[in-house]
C-alpha cells in the first residue's frame, strides 16, 4: 500500500477514501475490499508504532552521552573566555608602556618623509632646469618621440613643483611646448588618420595621450573623417540628377554607416580608454550637421524637380530610417547616465529627420496636387451627360483606393503623424469630385422638357441617383478604412523619446501640428469621432440635392401639364358658359396624358425590380424627401425596393401638384366639380394600381368637392384648414355661423 499520501499537508481523508474505492477491485466487492483495506491499515499502524517505539528507545539511550558532551563543551568555553581576558590585559599593558615611544616614532617618520619630499623636489627642480635647457635642442631636431619624452619628463617634474612660487609660469611654458610639438606632429597624425594606418595612429595617439591631449587627438580624427565625408557629399550631390530618386542621399548614408562599422574596432585600438561607440556617434552627428550644402537645401531643390514629390520624400524618409537602424545596430544605444553619448545620438536623429520638416509642412499641398491630378486625368466630365454620370459612378469605386494609397504614403512618410493634413487634402479632393456630381445634377434638371419624348433622360435620372449613393458609400468606406489605419498608427505613437534614437512627431512637425495631431487622437481614438465628418456631410447634402433634382426631372411631365391647368377654358366659368361647354364622366385629355405617363413608369423601373442596387437604395435612404413628398418620409432599409419608393414618391408628388393646381381655380360650378372629381378619381385609381400607399391630399380634396353644400361643414373637420377654406371659396359655400 502507498502511504505517501498520509504525509502530505493537504491530506483529506474523504478524498483518499473516495479515490481508493474508485479502483476496479473495490467496485467488484466493496465490503470485502473495505475489510481488507482496514486490515492493511491496522498492520501499517502497527509497523509505525513499532518504528516509533524503537526510535524513542534509541533517543533515550543516547541522552547520557549527549549530556556529557554538553558539559564538556561548557567547560572548554569557560577556559577560552579566561584566556581571552588574559590576552586583553596583556595588550592594554603593552599600550600603556609603549605609547610615548610610538608617538616619537611617528614624529621621526614624518620628519623623514618631509626630508625625502624636499630632496625629491630639489632634484626635480634641478631636473626641470636641465630639461628646459635641453628641450630647445631636441625641438630643433624634429624627433617627435624624443620631444615627447622630454615633455613627459617636464610634466612629471611639474607635478612635484605644485607649491613653487612660479608654478603657473612653468605650466604656461609647458603648454606652449606641447603646442609646438603638436604643430610638428599634426601632419603625421592627419596622414595616419586619413590612411587609417593603425600602427602610426596608435603611436601618435599614445604620444598625445601621454601629454594629456586626448580631446585634441579626437578632434584631429573627427576633422579628418568629416573632411573626407564632406568631399563625398558634395561630389554625390553635384554628380547626381536631383530630379530622380535620392540616390545621392542613400549612398552618403551608406558611406557613413560603412565607415562607422569599419572604424568601430579600429577606434577601440587607437583611442585607448575612450568609448569608440561614443566617439563614432559624435563623428556621425558632426558630419550630418556640418554638410555644405545642407541636406534641407538639397531636398528643397530636389523636391521642386520631382513629378511626384511625395514618392521622393518617402524614399528620403526610408533612407533615413534604414541609416538609423544600421547606426543603432553598429554602435548600440546610449544608456541612462551617459549624457554626452545620449546627446550625440539625439543630434544624429535630429540631423536625419529635421531636414524633412520643411517638406513635411507642405505635405497637404503635395497630397492635394497628387490626388487632384488623378481626378483630372480621369477626365470625368464629358459633353454627353450619360457618359459623365458613367464616369462619376466608375470613379466612385476608386475613391476609397485613392484614399488608402494616400494614407499609406502618410504612414511611410511620417508614421501617420501627418494624418490631420491628409484629412484636409482628402476633404479638398472629395469636394472637387462632389462638385462634378453637383454640375451633373444641374445638367439633369435642364433636361426636364425632353423626358416624355426621350426616356433616356429617365435613365439618366436613375444614374444620377446611383452616382450620388455611390459617392456617399465611397466616403463612408473611406472613413472606416482611414479611421482603422489612424487608430492602429496612433497606438504606436511615441510622444517622448524612449531612447535618443527614437523617432517622435516633433522631429518632423511644428509645435502647432503636434498639438493638432494630439487633438485628432483624442477625437478619433478616445471619443470615437469621425475623420471625414465634413466630407461625409457634404456628400450627404449633395446626395439629397441629386435625388431632389432627379425626382424633379422625373415629375416634370406631370408638373408641366398641371402648370397651365388653372388657366384652361374648362376651368373659367365665363368662357365655359359662352362656349356651352359640357362636362362628362370621362377624364380630360391632359389628365389622361398624366395617367399614361404614370402607367409607363413601372416598365422603365423594371430593371430595378430585377437587379438590386445598393447605391440607389443608399441614396434614397440619405435623401430628405420633405421637398418632394408631403410626409417628409425617407426611404429605410425596410423598403420593398427602390422602384417602389420612386413610384410612391412620384405618385405622392403628383397628388400634391394636382391639389395645388386645383386650388388655384378661382371659382367652380357644379358641372366643373363633376369633371374635377372624375379627373381626380381617374388619377387616384391609376396611383392605386401602381401601389401608391396614399393619395393625400388629393383624396381629402376630392371628398370636400363631392360633399353636398348642406353637409360641407360636417365633413370638413379633420382636414387641413387651408384646404377647407380654399374649397369653400371655390364653391361659394357660406361661412359657418
Amino acid at each position: 500500500m502507498d502511504l505517501t499520501a498520509f504525509s502530505q499537508e493537504s491530506f483529506d481523508p474523504k478524498n483518499w477514501i473516495n479515490n481508493v474505492f474508485r479502483s476496479q477491485e473495490a467496485q467488484q466487492n466493496r465490503d470485502q475490499y473495505a475489510s481488507s483495506l482496514v486490515m492493511r491499515l491496522q498492520l501499517a499502524i502497527q509497523e509505525v508504532n513499532n518504528a516509533l517505539e524503537e526510535t524513542s528507545q534509541q533517543v533515550v539511550g543516547s541522552l547520557p552521552r549527549v549530556i556529557r558532551d554538553i558539559e564538556s563543551l561548557g567547560h572548554e568555553v569557560a577556559v577560552l573566555k579566561n584566556q581571552m581576558n588574559s590576552v586583553r590585559q596583556d595588550i592594554e599593558k603593552v599600550e600603556q608602556n609603549t605609547a610615548t615611544s610610538m608617538q616619537t616614532l611617528v614624529k621621526l617618520d614624518t620628519v623623514k618623509s618631509r626630508f625625502v619630499a624636499s630632496s625629491q623636489a630639489l632634484r626635480e627642480a634641478d631636473n626641470w632646469s636641465t630639461l628646459t635647457t635641453d628641450i630647445e635642442e631636441v625641438m630643433d631636431s624634429g624627433d617627435i618621440e624624443a620631444i615627447a619624452g622630454k615633455l613627459v619628463a617636464l610634466q612629471n617634474c611639474l607635478a612635484i613643483l605644485t607649491h613653487a612660487p612660479d608654478y603657473e609660469e612653468r605650466v604656461a611654458h609647458l603648454e606652449s611646448l606641447k603646442v609646438r610639438l603638436e604643430a610638428q606632429a599634426s601632419p603625421h597624425i592627419v596622414a595616419a588618420f586619413q590612411q587609417h594606418n593603425l600602427e602610426e595612429s596608435v603611436k601618435y595617439a599614445r604620444l598625445l595621450r601621454s601629454l594629456g591631449r586626448v580631446s585634441e587627438l579626437e578632434s584631429y580624427y573627427h576633422k579628418c573623417e568629416i573632411g573626407q565625408l564632406a568631399i563625398v557629399w558634395r561630389g554625390g550631390v553635384e554628380g547626381s540628377q536631383l530630379s530622380g530618386p535620392p540616390v545621392w542621399l542613400e549612398s552618403f548614408y551608406d558611406k557613413i554607416a560603412t565607415l562607422i562599422s569599419q572604424q568601430l574596432r579600429w577606434c577601440g585600438q587607437v583611442f585607448e580608454g575612450s568609448d569608440p561607440s561614443h566617439l563614432l556617434s559624435q563623428l556621425a552627428a558632426s558630419s550630418l550637421t556640418s554638410l555644405d550644402p545642407p541636406v534641407s537645401q538639397v531636398l528643397a531643390a530636389a523636391a521642386k524637380q520631382q513629378e511626384e514629390p511625395l514618392s521622393f520624400l518617402v524614399s528620403v524618409k526610408t533612407a533615413g530610417d534604414n541609416f538609423l537602424h544600421d547606426f543603432e545596430s553598429t554602435v548600440g544605444t546610449a544608456k541612462p547616465g551617459q549624457d554626452v553619448f545620449i546627446q550625440s545620438q539625439h543630434i544624429v536623429t535630429q540631423a536625419v529627420y529635421n531636414p524633412l520638416q520643411d517638406q513635411v509642412s507642405k505635405y497637404q499641398e503635395y497630397e492635394e496636387a497628387l490626388l487632384l491630378s488623378h481626378l483630372i486625368s480621369a477626365d470625368i466630365v464629358k459633353s454627353d451627360l450619360s457618359e459623365t454620370l458613367h464616369g462619376l459612378r466608375e470613379y466612385c469605386g476608386k475613391l476609397s483606393a485613392q484614399a488608402d494609397a494616400a494614407a499609406e504614403r502618410c504612414l511611410k512618410l511620417t508614421n501617420g503623424w501627418s494624418f490631420p493634413a491628409l484629412v484636409r487634402a482628402l476633404a479638398t479632393y472629395l469636394e472637387q469630385f462632389t462638385s462634378r456630381l453637383s454640375h451633373a445634377a444641374r445638367n439633369v434638371e435642364k433636361q426636364k422638357a425632353s423626358i416624355t419624348d426621350d426616356w433616356t433622360v429617365f435613365t439618366t435620372c436613375l444614374n444620377l441617383i446611383q452616382a450620388a449613393g455611390e459617392l456617399v458609400m465611397a466616403v463612408d468606406s473611406t472613413e472606416h478604412s482611414l479611421a482603422t489605419r489612424f487608430t492602429n498608427a496612433a497606438a504606436k505613437f511615441i510622444w517622448d523619446p524612449v531612447t535618443p534614437l527614437t523617432a517622435t512627431p516633433d522631429l518632423l512637425l511644428s509645435r502647432e501640428r503636434v498639438e493638432g495631431l494630439k487633438n485628432m487622437v483624442t477625437k478619433v481614438v478616445e471619443e470615437d469621432g469621425r475623420l471625414l465628418e465634413s466630407s461625409l456631410t457634404q456628400a450627404q447634402e449633395q446626395c439629397q440635392a441629386s435625388v431632389e433634382a432627379a425626382l424633379h426631372t422625373i415629375i416634370s411631365p406631370v408638373s408641366s401639364q398641371l402648370a397651365s391647368m388653372p388657366d384652361l377654358p374648362a376651368w373659367n366659368t365665363r368662357q365655359g358658359a359662352a362656349a356651352h361647354l359640357s362636362f362628362s364622366f370621362s377624364p380630360q385629355e391632359y389628365i389622361t396624358q398624366i395617367g399614361q405617363y404614370l402607367m409607363t413608369l413601372p416598365q422603365h423601373l423594371e430593371p430595378l425590380l430585377v437587379n438590386h442596387s445598393p447605391a440607389l437604395n443608399r441614396a434614397l435612404q440619405e435623401a430628405n424627401t420633405s421637398a418632394t413628398s408631403p410626409g417628409g418620409r425617407v426611404v429605410s432599409e425596410s423598403e420593398v425596393s427602390a422602384a417602389d419608393f420612386l413610384i410612391n414618391s412620384v405618385g405622392q408628388n403628383t397628388c400634391k401638384l394636382y391639389t395645388d393646381a386645383i386650388l388655384k381655380i378661382p371659382e367652380i360650378s357644379s358641372s366643373m366639380i363633376t369633371q374635377l372629381t372624375t379627373d381626380i378619381d381617374y388619377i387616384c385609381n391609376i396611383l392605386e394600381d401602381l401601389g401608391v400607399t396614399t393619395c393625400d391630399p388629393l383624396d381629402k380634396l376630392n371628398n370636400l368637392l363631392k360633399a353636398p353644400v348642406e353637409q360641407y361643414w360636417k365633413i370638413a373637420p379633420g382636414n387641413n384648414p387651408r384646404l377647407i377654406a380654399a374649397v369653400r371659396q371655390m364653391r361659394n359655400i357660406p361661412v359657418q355661423s
